[in-house]
């Protein structure tokens, strides 16, 4: 019985971890798009007056930030399965390869989003 009730503490915590990924995923893209969005709105209000590269800059920024929410989401479903098996199976072996991914992900993301705060200022 305590087997039984220490495996389904460790699913559930499993599935806990996943769902902050995904979380956490679902705002990295909902972020991309707002930054995506927010240079074609700033050329519609500034018209001439707003520097080309500051739409297209803002594009790119978007997309990659978009891109990367969408890798960690990807990681972490193959982290969830991947811990869900070796719960079934009675071996469990952390590995923090997605968590180092997802902060050089953070890293890369915020460097891009100064870049772009420097070029559209």
């Amino acid at each position: 019985m305590a087997e039984s009730s220490s495996k389904l503490r460790d699913l559930l915590a499993n599935e806990r971890t996943f769902l902050a990924w995904m979380r956490t995923s679902i705002t990295m893209v909902g972020l991309g798009f707002v930054v995506a969005k927010f240079g074609l709105l700033l050329r519609e209000i500034g018209g001439p007056h707003i520097h080309p590269l500051t739409a297209r800059a803002g594009a790119i920024t978007g997309t990659v930030i978009v891109v990367g929410g969408v890798l960690a989401a990807i990681f972490a479903t193959l982290k969830f399965l991947q811990i869900h098996r070796g719960i079934e199976e009675g071996r469990i072996a952390f590995t923090p390869a997605l968590d180092l991914t997802l902060a050089a992900v953070i890293g890369a993301v915020s460097i891009v989003l100064a870049g772009y705060l420097i070029v559209t200022a």
